[in-house]
């Protein structure tokens, strides 16, 4: 029986023992020598290790033997067990070290195949330690630092994972499927394949994160505190029939995601509102290109409400905010669901407006063009409501407006319908890049109250001038077309144009008959 091993700065007989060379009978025997033996620390583990794991390397053609180290910890003893086809070889108990935090220090060790085992792992450092295709079978893991380990297909069959830290950790097909992840920190690691099916996961981070192919096939993600997953890559990621009300995708690859949520929790929530909200913030948070998924959610929340004949809450209101822009609105069912009331409100007060001048405020603006972006076939019924909400919307300050006003006009004179008649007067047209246009800039096609009568082409500037004239307002337009479907010019008096019979008939464009009439009037009175 060996004695104590002391550690004489790398001088004993037996630290020296080259584990490279040799073979398999005379590493065997010097293992066993090893068991029992008292007094071993850090550098006797790292050594009796390189052994095992020289035979264990001689022989992994030969898979019918298996070779694993089962690992208990108790204080700052951990107690190991060297199994060769399931009899144990050599059994030692280890005094390790602390690290500056107090943790049992087994970083920068090579633990490849160990089985973890015990009630509860606690404060223990595998810091850059080598965890491949270790188990860890215990009821929880808690106060642990994982930071820097590679950890390719490393099984944790625990009940619990609390506190603990895998901060750019590497390595594949690492399963914690079915564990409670409390407060757990996967920030900036790779772990691409991985298996979180049916975990339950709290307060926990995955920022930065590889997470390519992964699955979190029915995870619940039962948080007060945001789950995060910003500039993460959760290519091919499936998020399959995930429980989840809080989370941020902000700058995320989302390339082939998989994502739907099991919206049970809606019924009986008695947070209904808070509830709410965090689902349309989460799903807001995904990134643009991601259009199709995040238009998918929100149907799919809506379609949810709707059958459970949820209204009028106060989660109401933050969904206009979100969901009025798009993709969303462009949805029928989500526009159903939130404007009902609305719709009915906006067709009235287009038909008061549809021949006369119109003043839109901010919520108005963003109501009818998202309206007229749903229902395009509006558009020619109320060609002159529609070409002042854009004229108006691409004078505001908002951006957003302007873009989406934009974006709608040029659908529109790029439709089967309109894009014959603007190639007849695309000379009028300097540009298509809304930045570089000015108010000068021909753009605006009028349609006369009159079925296939005259076609006015207008400026922004001309637009408004004739709409808020003075005494020099000039009202011989330079642009006035036979029809839509004669594209030929046409001399028509501006008492045609803009006059009328009586107040039973519109003009031919009504949209200025109360200007016209009223600087006629004056400047006849001069």
């Amino acid at each position: 029986m060996i004695g104590h091993i002391t550690n004489s700065g790398g001088n004993n007989s037996l630290m020296k023992h080259d584990v490279v060379q040799g073979n398999n009978k005379l590493d065997l025997d010097l293992l066993r020598n090893f068991n029992g033996v008292p007094g071993l620390n850090r550098e006797n583990f790292i050594y009796i290790s390189n052994i095992f794991l020289n035979i264990k390397q001689r022989n992994e053609k030969n898979h019918s033997i298996n070779m694993f180290r089962e690992v208990s910890i108790s204080n700052d003893i951990i107690s190991v067990k060297f199994y060769r086809n399931e009899e144990i070889e050599c059994a030692c108990d280890f005094l390790m070290d602390k690290d500056a935090q107090g943790y049992i220090d087994l970083s920068d060790l090579d633990l490849t195949s160990c089985h973890f085992k015990g009630d509860v792992i606690s404060e223990v450092s595998f810091l850059s330690s080598n965890l491949q295709h270790a188990t860890f079978e215990c009821k929880e893991i808690e106060n642990c630092n994982f930071t820097k380990a590679t950890v390719n297909n490393v099984i944790f069959k625990c009940r619990r994972l609390h506190n603990v830290i895998f901060l750019k950790t590497s390595g594949e097909c690492v399963d914690f499927s079915q564990n409670i992840l409390d407060t757990v920190d996967f920030s900036q690691s790779q772990l691409g394949h991985s298996n979180f099916r049916e975990c339950q996961i709290k307060n926990s981070n995955f920022d930065n994160c590889y997470l390519y192919a992964s699955h979190f096939t029915r995870a619940e993600f039962l948080s007060t505190k945001e789950i995060s997953f910003i500039k993460s890559n959760l290519t091919a990621v499936m998020f399959d029939h995930v429980r989840m009300s809080t989370g941020n995708f902000k700058d995320c690859i989302t390339e082939k995601l998989t994502l739907t949520i099991d919206y049970s929790d809606i019924f009986g929530n008695e947070d209904l509102d808070g509830y709410i909200n965090a689902i349309i913030q989460m799903i807001n948070t995904l990134p643009d290109n991601a259009v199709k998924l995040k238009s998918v959610l929100a149907v799919k929340l809506v379609i949810q409400l709707k059958i459970l004949n949820i209204v009028n809450k106060n989660f109401i209101e933050n969904m206009k905010n979100t969901f009025s822009h798009y993709p969303y609105v462009s949805n029928p069912i989500i526009r159903s669901y939130l404007y009902h009331d609305e719709d009915d409100k906006f067709d009235i007060f287009m038909r008061q407006h549809r021949f006369s001048k119109v003043k839109f405020d901010v919520t108005q603006m963003n109501t009818f063009i998202n309206r007229f972006r749903v229902n395009k076939w509006l558009i020619d019924q109320n060609n002159n409501f529609f070409i002042q909400l854009i004229d108006q919307a691409l004078r505001s300050s908002d951006e957003i407006i302007r873009e989406n006003a934009w974006y709608l006009y040029k659908e529109w004179i790029r439709s089967d319908n309109i894009s014959p008649i603007f190639k007849e007067v695309d000379d009028y047209l300097r540009t298509f890049n809304a930045k570089q246009l000015t108010r000068n800039d021909n753009i605006f096609i009028l349609f006369s109250s009159v079925d296939d009568g005259p076609v006015m082409v207008v400026s922004s500037q001309r637009l408004h001038d004739m709409l808020n004239p003075t005494k020099d307002t000039h009202w011989n337009s330079p642009y006035i077309f036979k029809s839509r479907h004669e594209m030929l010019p046409v001399n028509i008096t501006p008492e045609t144009l803009f006059g009328s019979t009586s107040h039973d008939e519109h003009a031919l464009f009504p949209i200025f008959t109360a200007s016209w009439r009223a600087i006629h009037k004056k400047n006849k009175g001069v």
